[in-house]
């Protein structure tokens, strides 16, 4: 597979996140078992994946002018990612995710986006030439929704493939779902974006098909331990999980979207779902956002020893 090009269009946060034993019950205070400040956002964790996997990626967003937004630009650099649409906010701070990580794994997130929202819809046709090279686009919803709604239109007027990240969960426009390449919400964001509650194959399947219904063109379901489903006006199948036992589910979905983005094209929506199943199970193994995203050969070798 040739090297592709991947532009993530995003968020780019300071994760503080906290180990507790569960998460607290509204109204209470517990002891928390440690805390670490750790780089993320749903953007800059897709395009710390993507360079690891082996994608030439561009990253285009916006960070505070502060320690947090300096530390995000020397830690996204060192992964070799090209920075040139990353804007620097005169005012606003970079955003923060405040991070609660339970004992089993799950977790809690509060997103305050601040810089996040300075990357606008002018950005975006100011990087038609760009947009225009890639082979993929990945884009979330902690940025403006005009600016997403502007990316995907721009990316589709190009024929480029875009990946919607339908997070954080939150009532989607239908102008935004119809103008996707493919909608990829986890169960949360499902449910909020169709009124289906995520607990089944059957339910996810529902759910999918009223995103269809709303004007998706594809849609793949992240399922968590329950694996992914894809469904077309053509067809729809479900692909299980990789067994694990995760230590912290953060970004896992960053690290299946990049996957997804970087196999889609190279062969079929099966293969491309299993390969983004397999990062995004690897990324369960280790704790923080950025630093968990698995890089090529982790998840060919991953898939190997599985035997699929």
């Amino acid at each position: 597979m040739s090297k592709p090009h991947v532009l993530v269009i995003g968020s780019a946060n300071i994760d503080l996140v906290t180990r507790v034993p569960r998460c607290p019950k509204p109204g209470e205070s517990i002891i928390g078992l440690s805390f670490s400040t750790v780089c993320g956002g749903k953007g800059a964790n897709q395009a710390v994946a993507a360079a690891r996997l082996g994608a030439e990626t561009y990253f285009a967003g916006c960070v505070g002018d502060d320690a947090f937004g300096a530390l995000q630009r020397e830690t996204l650099g060192r992964e070799g990612i090209d920075l040139s649409r990353l804007k620097t906010h005169p005012v606003e701070s970079t955003g923060t995710a405040v991070i609660l990580v339970a004992e089993e794994g799950q977790n809690s997130i509060v997103v305050t986006p601040s810089a996040n929202y300075g990357i606008t819809p002018a950005d975006i046709q100011d990087m038609t030439p760009l947009i225009a090279r890639m082979d993929a686009i990945t884009i979330q919803l902690e940025i403006p929704l005009e600016t997403v709604e502007a990316a995907l239109r721009k990316a589709r007027e190009l024929g480029v493939l875009t990946i919607l990240d339908a997070g954080p969960a939150q009532k989607v426009p239908q102008s935004i779902v119809e103008v996707a390449g493919i909608v990829s919400p986890n169960e949360t964001e499902a449910e909020a974006m169709t009124k289906v509650r995520v607990e089944s194959i059957e339910d996810a399947r529902e759910a999918a098909f009223r995103l269809m219904h709303q004007g998706a063109r594809e849609v793949v379901l992240k399922l968590g331990k329950m694996g992914a489903l894809y469904m077309s006006a053509n067809e729809w199948f479900h692909v299980p999980a990789y067994e694990v036992k995760p230590v912290d589910t953060v970004a896992a979905g960053d690290a299946f979207t990049a996957a997804l983005g970087i196999a889609w094209q190279a062969g079929s929506p099966l293969e491309a779902i299993r390969f983004a199943n397999a990062a995004g199970a690897l990324a369960t193994l280790k704790e923080g956002a950025q630093p968990s995203m698995p890089a090529r050969e982790e998840v060919d070798r991953f898939i190997y020893e599985r035997g699929r």
